[in-house]
């Protein structure tokens, strides 16, 4: 297991409560084992690989793994790929996974692509889950863009929603802003404020291009 922690600290006569913050700057690639950024760790660098990642400090740079999981104190600025993400801590930068699991302590910032998302805290920017989105009670997205096949929504939703099967809107449920949905249940205590429109699927229509005419002039000899 690659493993970035703090080294241990000389004890002098003196205790001293104050935490020394430790800088790295480096890029890590072809991870193959699971690796962890420790508290009180800086990484400059991208990582890759086929494994997992554990962040509890700060990772600048961008994430290409199977896993990821981001601690309460863990901060990423950059983008993250991967096949599951589960986060405590914050993101500065795009989200692109198969599952997303934001505890209530987590927070996104920028843009979300996944197929299945579970929101306990924050998200501010656009998301897109493919297949469904569940926002529990702590949940809030405040979003330009939210779009999923059902949205279920226990918390607070801010901002344009599409829901191409079912928005659900639980009773400590509130969605405010431009709504298009092509079924909605809403329990006795939730509230939908704003537009409402139905659902259309799109349709790919192909324009058929006019013949163009050609004036000629014929000249009789």
């Amino acid at each position: 297991m690659a493993f970035f922690s703090k080294g241990k600290e000389t004890k002098n006569t003196q205790e001293s409560t104050t935490k020394t913050k430790v800088s790295k700057k480096e890029t890590i690639s072809s991870v193959t084992t699971s690796t962890e950024i420790s508290k009180n760790i800086t990484i400059e660098g991208n990582i890759s690989g086929t494994d997992s990642v554990k962040i509890e400090g700060t990772l600048i740079g961008n994430v290409e793994v199977n896993n990821v999981t981001i601690g309460k104190n863990g901060l990423v600025k950059g983008s993250i790929i991967a096949q599951k993400v589960t986060t405590s801590g914050r993101v500065e930068g795009s989200i692109t996974c198969n599952d997303l699991n934001i505890m209530q302590t987590g927070y996104v910032e920028n843009r979300i692509h996944a197929n299945t998302v579970i929101l306990s805290g924050e998200i501010l920017g656009e998301t897109l889950a493919e297949t469904s989105i569940n926002i529990t009670p702590t949940g809030k997205i405040k979003t330009t863009s939210l779009v999923s096949k059902r949205i279920t929504v226990n918390g607070t939703v801010e901002g344009k929603l599409t829901s191409s099967e079912l928005l659900e809107v639980g009773s400590n449920g509130l969605v405010n802003g431009e709504i298009s949905v092509k079924n909605i249940k809403t329990d006795e205590g939730g509230r939908v404020i704003g537009s409402m429109a139905m659902y259309t699927e799109p349709t790919n229509t192909v324009t058929q291009k006019e013949p163009e005419v050609i004036e000629a002039t014929i000249e009789e000899k």
